[in-house]
């Protein structure tokens, strides 16, 4: 996928399973094949993060995704996160871990909080400034790959503390 690449980013509020995870990139693969705009095919891929956070990317050089493709994507997500009570809408969920060096390492060892539990946690001086935290408003690929893990120093949570 180009640099510029526009990302959708949703963040679930539960843990999937792996059995889960996988139908739901099956299906999601499946609705991304016939997605349009305007009757124009969209080329996009997704990426699912530690069973919790889907990156959907969209190469929009040949066709850009529209507010009825982008309803029709949010959709899709709404009612496969309904058919497991999943909500993938609830933007209070931060991901962190401790520090590692490889940022494109994307195991299990995120910790997901809601964010008053994340702000208590920073209270207490069990975050840090070297925290990393996953960033959910990167918006194209090219921000993904540079800023998708962030030192909390470095992240907009900073910038509220």
């Amino acid at each position: 996928m180009p640099e510029s690449s526009r990302l959708f980013v949703f963040t679930s509020d539960a843990l999937l399973s792996d059995s889960y995870s996988a139908t739901l990139v099956a299906n999601l693969n499946a609705f991304l094949s016939s997605w349009a705009a305007h009757g124009n095919p969209l080329f996009a891929n997704s990426t699912l993060i530690s069973n919790r956070v889907l990156v959907i990317s969209v190469d929009e050089s040949a066709a850009s995704a529209s507010g009825c493709s982008i309803d029709s994507l949010t959709n899709f997500i709404k009612l496969e996160g309904a058919s497991s009570g999943i909500d993938f809408f609830n933007r209070s969920w931060v991901l962190y871990r401790n520090p590692i060096a490889d940022h494109t390492n994307f195991t299990d060892d995120w910790t997901a909080e809601p964010l008053h539990s994340f702000w208590a946690r920073r209270k207490a001086g069990l975050i840090n400034d070297d925290t990393q935290v996953l960033n959910t408003t990167v918006t194209t690929l090219n921000d993904a790959r540079t800023n998708l893990v962030q030192a909390f120093s470095d992240s907009w949570h900073a910038s509220m503390w």
